[in-house]
């Protein structure tokens, strides 16, 4: 396993607990309410949904990414690019560990749940097992910071992917384990909300962007050594 996918994962698994606990756990606490039908199986199914969606937007990025390694060809526009790349993902790991003087709205998920309501309507009423698979899907598109700065570190990747089919395999791998990373905090918030205290959360969260400050100052370094 590369450093790179190694940082994947650990950004998901410390980003779950830190993050998607305090803030997307009440969606998914929500989903179980006023089911007493769910169980276990149908948290694994929406996770699988959930992973499904990054795993897909990472196979996007990441042909995107390859793309644009094609047509930075020039050097010294190349560098640019992967420096302003590596840039985004430091600012936005400082942005996710607050400390930089930046509203929550670009690192949780609470503003967007006009959205999440508009899609847990789909599926409103009594859900069979084979609902909570689709419920993953959508509420995988869900903005989310922590979200983006993986997809963006997976799109950088990417680029030194040596065609469009690597890149999109490299892209998809990434976030894939960056999904997986993510499930055994909402696996849990499933079952028992509120587990980990704030302080212990906030923790958790701050290693994850830890991680991708680092990976972000690894890229820039490499975009100067082209």
């Amino acid at each position: 396993m590369t450093s790179e996918s190694i940082a994947m994962l650990m950004a998901g698994l410390l980003g779950g607990f830190g993050h998607c606990i305090g803030m997307c756990g009440p969606i998914v606490a929500a989903l179980s309410l006023g089911d007493s039908r769910c169980g276990m199986r149908h948290h694994l199914l929406y996770n699988i949904g959930r992973v499904t969606t990054y795993t897909l937007l990472g196979a996007l990025v990441g042909v995107t990414g390859s793309f644009l390694a094609l047509t930075a060809s020039i050097g010294s526009f190349q560098t640019a690019v992967m420096a302003l790349t590596g840039l985004c993902i430091v600012l936005m790991g400082l942005v996710s560990a607050g400390w930089l003087p930046v509203g929550k709205s670009l690192t949780g998920c609470t503003p967007t749940m006009p959205i999440v309501r508009k899609a847990m309507a789909l599926f409103s009423g009594p859900r069979s097992t084979g609902a909570w698979f689709p419920m993953g899907v959508v509420l995988g598109f869900l903005p989310c910071g922590l979200t983006y700065t993986a997809l963006l570190t997976a799109a950088r990747a990417a680029m030194e992917a040596p065609d469009h089919f690597a890149g999109m395999v490299r892209g998809s791998s990434l976030m894939l384990l960056f999904g997986i990373g993510t499930t055994p905090a909402l696996l849990l918030v499933g079952k028992a909300a509120g587990i980990l205290s704030e302080k212990s959360r906030r923790r958790f969260f701050r290693l994850a962007s830890l991680i991708m400050i680092g990976t972000g100052v690894w890229f820039i370094a490499g975009a100067f050594r082209i």
